[in-house]
């Protein structure tokens, strides 16, 4: 059987999740409903989500590769010497995720997400303090061996919890080795130009997408302008998410909207994004040892993916696996009701 690796170098974090009926306006303080610390940031996120999406639930089947033969998954990051790095990294490995290039800092503490979440319709804020993510510098990633220890990944994926300079040298040195790059530029931030044309993969959101953009482009048809400016800087697949309205796709070959998956849940959208990257990293990789390549599939995955997550709190624990994608939540539960009767 092939194997093929995806490599992640990016953001490892612990998120303080608090849910209120709403988020405080300025000087207010207001009680919360619920508050949890969960395992996340994009990398760990999207590293999971790549794992499980490649993969059936081994308690439903044995833990068996999809289609298109075995993927394994390798992660790159930083976390502290504190309460929260080791355990992060130990659960990120077990969720079948090598943390071979997982550093752990002495003197740096282990990043933080403060994530707010409206209970009414999920949507969050989040501030984030990068602590030893910050501890990985350009210098490190300028040899192939840098990029999965060793092993030339099929393809890499990289966020921008990192130092931006950092990331910045992972394309270059991706590119110049062959190596596929999909790029989620979350949190938003200025890369330049001639970065893009080394990325084949740009997933953005609805905010980094006018962040990142002229503002002067025109959207008022919709976001087509928004996605051939990507182009013309030289990105093979433009993809931008759009939270309930689903997502609009655009590669050379055509472009078009992808809806949001009806039958879904929200309860809690933090890890949507990262899903939604993993999911879509999961299927290039399926769909390149298969049929070919095929975005609108793709992005129609990613979304079911994505609609799974948001229907549980946290990020990293309610990723399903590729068996899990098409079972929406209130099936479970009528399942579970029918079990009870």
């Amino acid at each position: 059987m092939a194997v093929h690796t995806i490599a992640i170098i990016g953001g490892l974090v612990t998120d303080l999740l608090t849910i209120a009926d709403r988020v405080p306006d300025r000087g207010e303080t207001i009680t919360s409903t619920r508050f949890s610390t969960h395992h996340g940031g994009k990398g760990a996120n999207s590293a999971v989500a790549a794992y499980r999406l490649s993969h059936n639930n081994p308690k439903n089947s044995g833990h068996t590769p999809v289609m298109g033969g075995e993927t394994q998954v390798r992660m790159i990051g930083a976390v502290g010497a504190d309460e929260f790095g080791p355990p992060l990294k130990e659960k990120l490995t077990a969720s079948g995720v090598n943390t071979d290039g997982i550093r752990v800092v002495k003197d740096q503490p282990t990043g933080v997400g403060v994530v707010l979440v409206e209970e009414d319709f999920g949507e969050n804020r989040i501030l984030f303090h990068p602590g030893a993510n910050y501890d990985l510098l350009p210098s490190e990633f300028t040899t192939l061996a840098s990029l999965a220890g060793g092993v030339k990944p099929d393809l890499l994926i990289s966020q921008l919890e990192l130092r931006r300079e950092t990331i910045e040298q992972v394309i270059e040195t991706a590119s110049r080795e062959g190596i596929d790059v999909l790029l989620n530029p979350a949190p938003a931030s200025y890369l330049m130009p001639r970065i893009y044309r080394m990325v084949t993969h740009l997933i953005v959101n609805e905010t980094e997408a006018v962040m990142l953009s002229p503002s002067d482009i025109d959207r008022q048809d919709g976001w087509a302008n928004v996605g051939n400016y990507f182009l013309r800087l030289g990105v093979k697949n433009v993809v931008v998410t759009l939270g309930a309205q689903g997502a609009y796709y655009l590669n050379e070959s055509g472009g078009g909207y992808v809806e949001a998956e009806k039958q879904c849940i929200v309860v809690d959208t933090t890890g949507a994004g990262d899903t939604f990257v993993g999911a879509f990293a999961a299927q290039y990789i399926q769909q390149m040892n298969t049929q070919g390549w095929d975005i609108k599939l793709a992005v129609e995955y990613a979304c079911k993916a994505s609609a799974r997550t948001i229907e549980h709190v946290g990020c990293l624990d309610p990723i399903p696996w590729a068996d899990e994608v098409n079972i929406p939540r209130a099936s479970l539960d009528a399942d579970k009701t029918k079990d009870m009767a």
